[in-house]
């Protein structure tokens, strides 16, 4: 390493020093004035942790001032920029509920549903951030029935919605995978329940009449003629709403077979 590089990295470490010594003093400052505008000043130049840290402690100086709504609604969203969502849509609510005739009111609570939705993740996982998500559109939907961010919270709600489905069908699915009929069943027939607009009615109303069929093969002989009964069911809906499905001969097979085995229990 050369003498030239070697100063400009001292340099930089004393320079990087004092400004952060700069900082810290600024932090321990009784100055409320200059604490404040510094805090905006560093929201403005994006440096979200420096604003955040200002912002912190502006929160008992300037409480029951006029200064406290704009305070709390910037610390707020350098949670939210600083992708610490959890927090973000925390404060956004206690913002709301603290200043509900505020005019940072109707985008504190937008932006806390918003918190939920950047915190949702993929089908998959637990979907407890997704409900929550679509829990705050919809109260700012109720809240804000006229709002320009109307549209928005409809279609978030209905991406957030095919991803509750998507996970529960997945679910559904692999009940059915592990011969949990019952629990297959169920779970198909909740589908139609929960998501009654869903595009997948064809698929969840065939496996119905699998889940079901298979359900009555599992069961002790005095329960197998309620169940294929309900097989046959399933299949009548079925046939009703998609005689010209690709897996109609298959599902009619399956009644078909259904009610054979009907005729002989009936019969022994």
């Amino acid at each position: 390493m050369t003498y030239k590089v070697l100063l400009l990295l001292c340099l930089g470490l004393v320079l990087g020093s004092c400004g952060k010594d700069k900082f810290e003093k600024l932090r321990l400052s009784n100055d409320t004035e200059l604490k404040y505008t510094k805090a905006f000043e560093y929201y403005e130049a994006e440096e979200y942790q420096k604003a955040q840290y200002l912002l912190e402690d502006l929160i008992g100086m300037v409480r029951l001032t006029e200064r406290a709504e704009k305070v709390y609604f910037y610390y707020a969203y350098t949670h939210y920029h600083l992708s610490n969502y959890t927090f973000s849509s925390y404060y956004f609510k206690q913002f709301y509920n603290t200043f509900p005739n505020g005019e940072s009111a109707e985008e504190a609570l937008f932006m806390s549903a918003e918190s939920f939705y950047e915190l949702s993740p993929i089908y998959r996982l637990t979907q407890e951030d997704t409900d929550k998500a679509i829990e705050g559109y919809q109260l700012f939907a109720n809240s804000y029935p006229k709002s320009e961010r109307l549209s928005i919270c409809n279609q978030k709600i209905d991406e957030l919605r095919s991803k509750l489905e998507e996970k529960a069908l997945e679910s559904a699915k692999g009940y059915y995978r592990r011969r949990h009929y019952q629990a297959a069943n169920h779970s198909f027939n909740s589908l139609l329940v929960d998501f009654p607009d869903t595009k997948n009615k064809e698929y969840i109303r065939f496996m119905l009449i699998k889940s079901a069929y298979k359900y009555a093969l599992a069961s002790v002989l005095s329960k197998q003629v309620e169940r294929f009964e309900s097989a046959v069911k399933h299949f009548k809906m079925f046939k009703k709403r998609h005689a010209e499905s690709d897996y109609f001969k298959e599902a009619e097979n399956i009644r078909n077979t259904a009610i054979q085995k009907i005729k002989k229990l009936q019969n022994e």
